[in-house]
């Protein structure tokens, strides 16, 4: 199993029960997949980089999930045919931790 991180932005203007709903929407797909949810963290409402959809402003939310690599493909459909999501990313954590060994373990060459 791989750890991923998965952002994804619900729009700004579902707000309380329908924030929490799109939040266990996903849950439940992952557990459904077999995936374990490692850590969820609400960022909260922040202004766009640029307007999607008319929307100036979405809810962030942070996933770390350890799941087959088979989630991915799920997820992004998941993320394409339901309404009420922005955007998405879904980020492999394992190869990020093998490629900061590498430039340290480089590093340490250098310097000796």
């Amino acid at each position: 199993m791989s750890m991923y991180e998965v952002m994804f932005i619900i729009q700004p203007d579902l707000e309380g029960e329908l924030l929490e709903g799109a939040i266990s929407k996903v849950q439940d797909l992952l557990e459904k997949e077999g995936a374990r949810i490692v850590n969820l963290k609400k960022v909260g409402k922040r202004r766009l980089a640029y307007e999607i959809n008319d929307f100036k402003e979405g809810f962030y939310i942070l996933l770390n999930v350890e799941s087959e690599f088979t989630i991915v493909p799920v997820l992004e459909h998941f993320f394409k045919v339901t309404e009420g999501y922005l955007r998405y990313i879904v980020i492999r954590l394992e190869e990020e931790k093998k490629k900061e060994k590498k430039v340290t373990k480089e590093n340490v060459e250098e310097n000796v």
